[in-house]
Order: C-alpha cells, then sequence, then structure tokens
C-alpha cells in the first residue's frame, strides 16, 4: 500500500507544469481578463486565444495550467488537461488613426 501511495505522489508531483508568455510591448489599456478552457487528448487539441474585444491588439497574453490541473489530468488519464489564459488589452497608439484598428473578425491562429 506505501508503493502504491509513493507512485501516487510521484505522478503528481513529476507531471510537470506548462507556461506560455507572449509580451508585444504595447501599454495595457484595463484589467486582465481570464478564460479556463481544456485542452483534449494528450494535448492535440488546444483552446484558440482570440480576444475579440481588444480592438488594438493585446499587450501581453499569459497560457498555463491552474495547481489543479495535474490533478485532473491525471484522473482522466491524459485525456482532458485545463488551460487558463489570461490577457491584456493594448490601448490605442497616439499616432494610429480609427480606420486602422484590428478588425473584429480576425481569425485566431
Amino acid at each position: 500500500m506505501l508503493r502504491v501511495m509513493a507512485c501516487g505522489v510521484l505522478v503528481v508531483g513529476l507531471s510537470g507544469c506548462f507556461r506560455t508568455s507572449v509580451r508585444t510591448g504595447a501599454p495595457r489599456e484595463g484589467l486582465p481578463e481570464t478564460r479556463t478552457e481544456v485542452s483534449l487528448f494528450f494535448g492535440l487539441t488546444t483552446p484558440h486565444v482570440a480576444a475579440s474585444e481588444c480592438r488594438h491588439g493585446v499587450s501581453r497574453v499569459d497560457v498555463f495550467s491552474p495547481w489543479w490541473g495535474a490533478l485532473v489530468t491525471v484522473t482522466t488519464l491524459g485525456l482532458v488537461m485545463p488551460l487558463r489564459t489570461e490577457y491584456v488589452c493594448a490601448e490605442m497608439p497616439r499616432s494610429v488613426s480609427p480606420e486602422q484598428q484590428v478588425p473584429a473578425t480576425l481569425a485566431p491562429l
């Protein structure tokens, strides 16, 4: 029984972390927005970050696995992995006219 518990602790403890950050250097406008989505089938499908409410693009984007994500990933044998996306919209540059704004219909990458 002690070996089973030790293996369980190792699996949860060694599952690793996931974090991706993008900084554009644009000045921030407003507070960070947060979304929680899932990646399916061992990361074969991932959530798309489409911040359509950001008319001037994004200032920063962070995608990471929450603290409880390792438990969900291990429990579902890797089929479901929760991911949290945090982003901050960029403010309108002073030298850009309103016609040069990012269109709302821009497709995610």
